[in-house]
């Protein structure tokens, strides 16, 4: 396939996980992008295993400041995204009765704040062209766990925001459409690190995918696949939505 001929776009938390195997499928079927990650090591690392259409640009994409550094180094090519995939976030576990306000504050700058900020950004940027904004919800923003609350409500945030966006710019007549995905519990780093962290680690992963009515987790691909129908023109009638990817949870 190649739906992203001479399409660009910008992709958040690109160094690892569904952000980089984001990027690895948009630049395959025939777009560019830029990624944007903390971890400059892995994040050039990624870029250079996908090639010259892959750029990698530090950032905190929780910081304001960051994303007006972005623009600034983008120039001319920043009226060119025709895509923005907000898909940094972070999961640490935390009850009700544990949760501390240093890390509420955190979990919520980078699953609640840089969506925000990508979102304002990519609306910026296309609002006098045309363009897609994907942002990363989780199935936990609608069937929620204890053990991450801060997580949780972070997650159900951008499902909110996702739907705010879309009808902003459908009020004012913009060519952008704004949906979300919903993944399940994915083979991923930060899934990977609950697993290690546990203290019988086959166990924990036979939870995970215990949770899942197809008792399995599901592979970075399968939300990537997701993740480009919305970015595409295939979903030329969708905004303001959500696909869940979530191994059945939604149906729970």
């Amino acid at each position: 396939m190649s739906r992203f001929i001479d399409k660009f776009a910008i992709i958040s938390g690109g160094a690892s996980g569904m952000g980089a195997a984001t990027a690895k499928k948009f630049v395959e079927e025939g777009g560019s992008v830029v990624t944007l990650d903390l971890n400059e090591e892995l994040g050039m690392k990624v870029a250079e295993e996908i090639g010259d259409s892959c750029e990698f640009f530090r950032a905190d994409v929780s910081k304001a400041e960051d994303w007006d550094r972005l623009e600034k180094h983008l120039g001319e090519r920043f009226t060119k995204i025709t895509s923005v995939v907000n898909a940094a976030g972070i999961s640490e576990p935390a009850t009700v009765e544990d949760e501390t306000v240093e890390h509420w504050d955190r979990v919520h700058a980078i699953n609640g704040t840089s969506v925000f900020l990508g979102c304002q950004f990519a609306v910026k940027a296309m609002k006098d062209g045309e363009g897609t904004i994907v942002n990363f919800a989780s199935s936990l923003a609608t069937r929620p766990k204890p053990f991450v609350i801060a997580y949780n409500y972070s997650k159900a945030g951008v499902l909110v925001l996702t739907r705010t966006v879309a009808l902003h710019c459908a009020e004012m007549g913009y060519k952008i459409r704004c949906n979300a995905v919903q993944p399940g519990a994915i083979n991923t780093p930060m899934m990977q690190r609950y697993v290690q962290a546990a203290e019988n680690s086959e166990q924990q992963l036979s939870e995970f995918a215990a949770s899942h009515p197809m008792n399995r987790v599901g592979q970075p691909e399968e939300v990537v696949n997701a993740v480009l129908f919305l970015a595409s023109e295939d979903s030329a009638f969708t905004t303001g939505d959500s696909i869940s990817v979530d191994g059945g949870v939604i149906a729970i």
